[in-house]
């Protein structure tokens, strides 16, 4: 299972120029190391994020200052960001501005707490989507969407407080279009599921750590017995190790807990994608079912209404619910 698995890890940038490609959103590789900084390197991080524009134009001496930290901290904040020097940093990060300007910069500027609040936690969702986005194996999704395509019937596991709500949005995204799904967060009943799997179906897995014993023992049993297993997690680990078709999915968390782990909002962007090329996949019949789905629910004033699922005529009929 795990040797002839689809899907490969992501590769640290190298430290050089030689590899421009990967170095240069240095934006997105400041998220990715950022939990390997030290200290006195996170407050150079913090002051450049405080204003990217600022940081372009600044000397070395004039970012020192500002972050409290001496000029040799910010040349190993440069290095370890895939920068050869500071001079370099500052090309690097004009030329991210440059073209993602309008992802890094809002039009609106927060002077309260709760605006730069509201800005931290929004612009890591934003930088998660685009780190996942930028290192996503498009052939393992391929694959993916391949099976669940044609699956009689998918069953999905997760375990954890972040994995067992994807698991329930992703079980939602798949029954709108008509699948046979069911979405399984307790490690007992992941076993007697894939204990019931045979050839034809499937097993969706979704874990940020790869390593919950539990859901890798489940996936060898299903794949015992003929299903076919997909894993969105981190490579390397016992769950794609297990896995047929490995997706992955590796985001650097944040030392403060109180964040919220942005790791899940790059699984959502890669829920959202099978789950779109699953229902292109089955064309008029997922476009039916969406639409008899959004017509019920918005008959009861819980969904806004398309042209194609207005149910004005309906809700005429019916008394409005509370």
């Amino acid at each position: 299972m795990g040797s002839g698995a689809v899907g490969v890890g992501l590769a640290m940038a190298p430290k050089s120029m030689d590899a421009r490609s990967e170095v240069i959103d240095v934006v997105s590789r400041m998220q990715r190391v950022e939990a390997d900084l030290s200290p006195a390197e996170r407050q150079v991080l913090k002051a450049v994020r405080n204003d990217y524009d600022a940081a372009t134009r600044m000397t070395i001496a004039e970012l020192a200052t500002r972050a409290g930290v001496s000029q040799p901290t910010v040349t190993r904040f440069c290095r370890s960001v895939g920068c050869s020097s500071y001079g370099e940093f500052k090309i690097m990060l004009a030329t991210t501005l440059t073209v993602a300007a309008a992802y890094l910069r809002p039009e609106r500027q927060f002077s309260d707490d709760v605006g730069q609040l509201a800005q931290s936690v929004m612009n890591r969702a934003m930088n998660a989507m685009r780190d996942c986005l930028n290192a996503l194996d498009t052939e393992a999704v391929g694959a993916a969407i391949d099976i669940l395509s044609s699956a009689r019937r998918i069953d999905i596991y997760g375990q954890g407080g972040g994995s067992a709500s994807l698991v329930e949005d992703a079980k939602l995204r798949l029954f709108r279009i008509g699948i046979p799904v069911c979405a399984y967060v307790d490690g007992h009943q992941q076993r007697m599921s894939a204990a019931t799997l045979n050839q034809g179906d499937a097993v969706i897995v979704i874990s940020n750590s790869g390593r919950s014993k539990a859901v890798a023992e489940a996936v060898q049993i299903a794949h015992s017995f003929g299903a076919r297993t997909i894993a969105l997690t981190r490579p390397d680990t016992p769950i794609a190790q297990a896995a047929d078709i490995v997706i992955p999915i590796v985001i650097g968390e944040d030392e403060n807990v109180l964040i919220p782990t942005p790791s899940r909002y790059a699984h959502m962007g890669v829920i959202d994608t099978i789950a779109t090329g699953i229902a292109d996949r089955k064309g008029g019949d997922a476009r039916e079912t969406l639409r008899r789905v959004r017509y019920t629910v918005a008959s009861i004033g819980i969904a806004i209404p398309t042209p194609s699922t207005d149910p004005t005529i309906l809700m005429k009929t019916i008394k409005p619910h509370e």
